[in-house]
């Protein structure tokens, strides 16, 4: 009986969704959304074809004529979404990007065998675009299972060497990587032209990552000790804390002791350096609020399967036996200090991108960076300011901004029309009528299709 609700679900949102990517379609009377200077064009008519768009030009009486044209009635077209820090559990759990109009993500672990992992996640359609990791690189007693583990320099140098190799499109560096490897590994990384991304190592400064060519920063870390004044000796209680809430307390007297100054320097470099920040507010926020029951009865979590539940039950019920309301306090006092960096980098000119941390606890695949995007709007970002941090940045961070991230002729049929408008209220980005992925289209039915085939699944 599974298998064949699974089936049906499965085989109704395929057939809703139109294989008509090799013939010509046109989407009429839309509002274009210019997601690099936020002008909106009217009564627009755009042309795909082969995964491509055509043409963006004025609404003509002949177009209602063409076979299988979209009367988007005034809706609001922008480019397709990418959350630019994700995990993958299940390859089911891809689907729900599509559903939620991401057709992008960037993974940010990856498995040793790259090849393998690239064939497996390619069996699952429909599926975002992928820009995929190395399996995490490491220092002495990896966090997670499967790290790639750099003890000194020699051994950063032969996992560069292994992850190049391997086909990963980026080195994942992780907290414990030794000072001198670090280092080692970012030289050898820029000589075999590959870029390093992830967290800022507890052993080097956010300064110096920066300055090493480090290319995002996850989470903000290293933030909080980088914008004190008592950096030096933050960096060494870090380096000692045993305990997720024991290094959240140095973080929080790190912004006790915040330095306006030298957190505008940082930044400076950043800007200089192009060091991209992807703050992931949503799983953030989640640390300080699993004492909240409005969170952990979202009603979204029908499209997460138990297995996966399971696991983040392991992960938070030692945080929820062990916190009290005082430490809760903590954590929701060091967010919203990190909302007020996150708008002061904005205002700065620093790079930013969303990101989510899916598959964290109560990180939803694709629904989440929706309310990623209103988070970052909460800290300050302009509703454009925000889409951007979904569409032409990620573009311009993967240098593919010659088939991504915005809507002009040559580039990839990415695509999301909304009901309503995104640049007056960012909540409307889950306004979902229609989503276009490499020019193949999906209905609001076919959506449904998507979403009921997840919700099937994560029930068996």
């Amino acid at each position: 009986m599974k298998r064949l609700l699974l089936t049906l679900a499965v085989s109704a949102s395929k057939i809703l969704a139109q294989e008509s990517s090799s013939s010509m379609a046109l989407i009429q009377h839309v509002t274009v959304v210019n997601v690099v200077t936020g002008e909106e064009l009217k009564e627009q008519t755009v042309k795909l074809q082969g995964g491509r768009i055509l043409s963006v030009a004025s609404t003509e009486p002949k177009d209602g004529q063409a076979p299988g044209a979209v009367d988007a009635h005034g809706g609001f077209l922008i480019p397709g979404l990418w959350d630019m820090h994700v995990h993958v559990h299940e390859t089911g759990e891809l689907p729900l990007y599509i559903a939620n109009g991401v057709t992008g993500v960037r993974m940010m672990a990856g498995e040793r065998d790259t090849a393998a992992l690239r064939a497996e996640l390619s069996k699952k359609t429909p599926a975002p675009d992928i820009y995929l990791a190395s399996a995490i690189v490491d220092g002495s007693s990896p966090m997670w299972p499967g790290s790639i583990v750099v003890k000194k320099p020699a051994d950063a140098l032969r996992s560069v060497d292994e992850i190049k190799a391997g086909g990963a499109d980026f080195i994942k560096v992780y907290d414990g990587v030794p000072r001198e490897a670090y280092f080692a590994l970012a030289d050898e990384a820029k000589l075999q032209h590959i870029d390093f991304e992830g967290h800022v190592p507890e052993a080097v400064t956010a300064q110096e990552a920066s300055a090493a060519g480090q290319r995002s920063i996850e989470h903000l870390t290293g933030i909080a000790l980088a914008c004190s004044s008592k950096q030096e000796n933050l960096k060494a209680a870090i380096e000692h804390a045993r305990f997720f809430l024991d290094r959240l307390r140095v973080e929080a007297e790190g912004y006790r002791s915040f330095d306006q100054a030298k957190c505008q320097a940082l930044f400076a470099e950043f800007r200089q350096n192009d060091t991209w920040q992807v703050p992931t507010l949503t799983v953030n926020r989640m640390w300080g609020r699993l004492d909240d029951s409005k969170m952990t009865s979202d009603p979204r979590l029908t499209y997460v399967d138990h297995k996966s539940r399971e696991r983040w039950e392991e992960r938070t019920q030692p945080q929820i036996r062990r916190w009290n309301n005082s430490d809760y306090q903590m954590a929701r006092g060091i967010f919203g200090v990190e909302e007020k960096i996150v708008g002061s980098m904005y205002r700065a000119g620093v790079p930013l991108m969303a990101g989510t941390d899916a598959m964290n606890p109560y990180c939803l695949p694709g629904f989440s960076l929706h309310d990623e995007l209103a988070l970052m709007v909460d800290s300050g970002l302009t509703p454009l300011a925000a889409l951007q941090t979904a569409t032409i940045n990620p573009a311009r961070f993967l240098r593919r901004t010659s088939e991504l991230g915005s809507i002009e002729a040559g580039k990839s049929a990415d695509l999301v029309l909304l009901r309503a408008d995104p640049l007056t209220d960012i909540h409307n980005t889950t306004q979902i009528e229609a989503v276009w992925l490499h020019g193949r289209y999906f209905d609001h039915a076919s959506i449904s299709g998507l979403l009921e085939a997840a919700k099937v699944e994560a029930r068996h």
